[in-house]
Parts: structure tokens; C-alpha cells; sequence
């Protein structure tokens, strides 16, 4: 009998021993830290009245009622997330700390043997249907639906994405040559906003880390990394890219420049003064391409200084962007389609231009499980866009490349 009672202390030790790799925080400091600092943001001053002041509140109670001492890191970054959101202020970024693999260690057996064993692997969230099922049920989505069949970025990783309740969707893999995922495990979850695009709360496909990537267009069957079958082009993005900085002479009536960031990075700046000495004389032709594809924005000193150039220059200015231009990328589009008259092509910007973060600072929650970087910088002038972005004077179609297409348009524009 003793010796029975000495196993299951060790089994019940085991155990304990086992779930502590799980980690917990103490979410209610969190929460109460996150709020605090959203409090001080332009963005919270400027919305957080009236009802939007009842919904911030209400938000932070539903939250508070929620929560146990045995919430896990996961379920309270979801939480923070959500106190988060109804602020619109998409420059505002919340990170969880919390790492379970290396990339280091995706060429060690023995570890990634180890990491499989890990109830961090084994209790992840799963479909518990069939999977062949699942596949046969998605091959048949109409294109234009979010749900079918995704390849995840350059991985060997296919996804099955499915609604699991009203505008609420999961992202099941359905094929995995990777080592650290098997079939039937969630690696995303999708739900709806209210600017009609797409919260995507996934897994980092290593190290196992949860973050958020917030108001995703669905377009071209792609959600960020994921690309749903049956898509295979990828004209709204640049696909020849060299450099941030490039010039072009494409016939002597249109000229091409790709601005590709406006950073502060010290490459960046001394590239853009390069560019700027060598290329501010040169724009000399009729008709002159801006492509802003991907830009994510930056500093306005590294954008601002060619709307006296290109005002100098009198030529017809056609700006191209993308869903991932955003920030001074967007505000730059606006000067030169309001300063300039510029004809703006391509597809619907990102939405996160009305904020901003000048110095960067970043702040660690008191369980030091989170990291919030909160926006510092007003533009409330622009709240008209956030989140719902710049609507092109013309969409690109996505099968044919952007530069040809605004060539043709150029081409048709001289004409009338």
C-alpha cells in the first residue's frame, strides 16, 4: 500500500511537472497595464468618448469576468487583443513573449523528438473531424469565399480553412511535410472585423508564438502568408525588387520609380540621399509611374522631399499601391492625388495611416509575457481612412502585370 501511495505522488509530481510547461500569467495586471497605456495613446483620447467610451468599459468587465488564475498565456493574449480593438488605431502592436522552439533547433532530432512530447504540442487545439472530409467539403468553395484549401507561404504546409461559427473561421492543416505540425492541428484563426476584413490570431510556424495580424483584405485568394489554391499570380506585388529606392526610364514619354520604404533604417536614409542627389533633376518625361507597393510608410523627410520634384517635373503622376501600403505610404499617396493630381491605381491601401510611433518605445506587461508598443504620433485628420484604407481612382487586375496594365492606361489616356 505504500509503495502504491509513493507511485502516484510521483505520477501526480510528474504531472505538475509536465502542465508547468504551460505557462499561466497573472492576466487581470496585464489587462490592467495594457488599458493604462492605451490610455495615454492619441488615438484613445481622440475616440474613447460616449459610446465608445461604454463599449471601452464594457469590453474590460466582459474580459475581467472571464478570467481565472489558470488563464493561460494564449487565452489572455486573445483578451488583450480584444480590449485592444476597439480602439481604431492599427499602428498599435501587442506581442506575446513566449517561445517554445528555436530555429536553431529545426536541424536537431533529438529536440525536436523532445518538442513532440511536449503537452505544448500534444494539447494544441485540433480538428476533431475527418480530414479527408474536410478537403473534399473546401475543394468545392466557390473561389470568392474565404473558405478552401491555403498553401501557407513557401512551406510545405497546406491549410484548410472553415467556419466554426458566424464569421468566425479555423485554419486546419491538412498537409505537413514540417516536423513541428501535423495534420489536424490549428495553426490560425480568422474571424471577421468591422471593416469588413479579417483579424488572422495564428501561430508562429517555429517557434509556436501567438501573435495577430490585424484588418486583412481577402483579394486575390490570398490572407497575408496564406494563398488559397487555385491563385497563382502575384502581380500586386513587386516581384523584381533590387533595392527601396529605383529609377527608370521605360520609354521616353513614362518614367518609373519605385519607392519601396520610408524608414529610418541607416541604410535606408543613406540610400534615399543617394537616390535623391543623383535622381531629383531626372524627371524629365510626360508621365511618370509611383509605385508604393508594400510600402509600410516611415518618415515623412524621406517621401515629402519629391512632391517638390515631381510638382517641378509637370508630368501626369499615376501612384501604384498595394493592400500592405500603409502609414506615410498612405499619407504620401493622398499628397500626391491631392497636391499633384495623381491617378491612383492598383488596390485599396491597408488603413493604418490616422497614428503613428515616433520613438518606439515599448513596454512590458508585469508578467513580462507581453510587450505593447503603443502609437505616439496624431493624425487624426486622416481617421476617415483608418482601417478602411485608400480606394483606388482604378483597381489592377490581378492576372496581368501592374506596371503593363498602367502602361496601357497611360497609353489610353494620352490618346483622348
Amino acid at each position: 500500500m505504500k509503495n502504491l501511495v509513493v507511485l502516484l505522488v510521483l505520477i501526480l509530481a510528474t504531472v505538475k511537472s509536465l502542465w508547468s510547461q504551460i505557462p499561466n500569467c497573472d492576466c487581470k495586471s496585464d489587462l490592467d497595464f495594457i488599458v493604462e497605456k492605451l490610455k495615454s495613446t492619441p488615438s484613445y483620447k481622440k475616440q474613447i468618448k460616449g459610446d465608445k467610451l461604454l463599449e471601452f468599459e464594457n469590453t474590460y468587465n466582459t474580459i475581467v469576468s472571464k478570467l481565472t488564475d489558470s488563464t493561460d498565456i494564449n487565452t489572455c493574449y486573445k483578451f488583450l487583443q480584444q480590449q485592444l480593438d476597439v480602439i481604431d488605431d492599427f499602428h498599435i502592436n501587442l506581442y506575446s513573449n513566449t517561445t517554445y522552439f528555436s530555429s536553431e533547433a529545426l536541424d536537431d532530432t533529438e529536440k525536436i523528438e523532445e518538442f513532440l512530447k511536449n503537452p505544448v504540442f500534444k494539447k494544441h487545439p485540433k480538428y476533431h473531424r475527418d480530414l479527408d472530409s474536410l478537403r473534399q467539403s473546401l475543394s468545392h468553395k466557390p473561389s470568392e469565399t474565404i473558405e478552401g484549401i491555403y498553401k501557407f507561404g513557401s512551406t510545405s504546409i497546406e491549410v484548410g480553412l472553415i467556419e466554426s461559427s458566424e464569421n468566425q473561421f479555423e485554419g486546419v492543416v491538412i498537409h505537413s511535410e514540417h516536423p513541428l505540425w501535423k495534420p489536424g492541428q490549428v495553426l490560425v484563426y480568422v474571424s471577421k472585423n468591422s471593416f469588413d476584413r479579417y483579424n488572422l490570431l495564428q501561430y508562429d510556424i517555429v517557434t509556436r508564438q501567438i501573435k495577430m495580424n490585424r484588418n486583412i483584405r481577402f483579394e486575390n485568394g490570398r490572407l497575408v502568408s496564406f494563398k488559397k489554391k487555385g491563385f497563382e499570380h502575384n502581380f500586386e506585388f513587386k516581384l523584381d525588387k533590387t533595392s527601396n529606392w529605383e529609377f527608370k526610364q521605360l520609354y521616353d514619354k513614362v518614367q518609373y520609380i519605385y519607392f519601396g520604404s520610408f524608414s529610418n533604417a541607416t541604410d535606408n536614409i543613406k540610400a534615399f540621399k543617394a537616390f535623391h542627389s543623383k535622381y531629383k533633376n531626372s524627371f524629365t518625361a510626360p508621365n511618370i509611374i509611383i509605385d508604393l507597393r508594400s510600402n509600410g510608410g516611415g518618415n515623412s523627410k524621406w517621401s515629402d522631399p519629391f512632391l517638390k520634384v515631381l510638382r517641378k517635373s509637370k508630368a501626369k503622376i499615376y501612384v501604384i499601391t498595394n493592400q500592405f501600403t500603409g502609414s506615410n505610404g498612405e499619407q504620401f499617396t493622398l499628397k500626391l492625388k491631392d497636391k499633384l493630381n495623381a491617378v491612383h491605381l492598383g488596390q485599396t491601401t491597408f488603413g493604418v495611416i490616422a497614428y503613428g510611433i515616433n520613438y518606439s518605445y515599448t513596454y512590458n506587461t508585469p508578467s513580462d509575457k507581453f510587450t505593447i508598443m503603443p502609437t505616439d504620433m496624431n493624425y487624426h485628420k486622416y481617421i476617415a481612412y483608418e482601417g478602411h484604407g485608400i480606394t483606388p481612382d482604378i483597381p489592377l487586375n490581378f492576372d496581368e502585370d501592374w506596371i503593363e496594365q498602367t502602361m496601357q492606361i497611360i497609353e489610353n489616356d494620352t490618346k483622348k
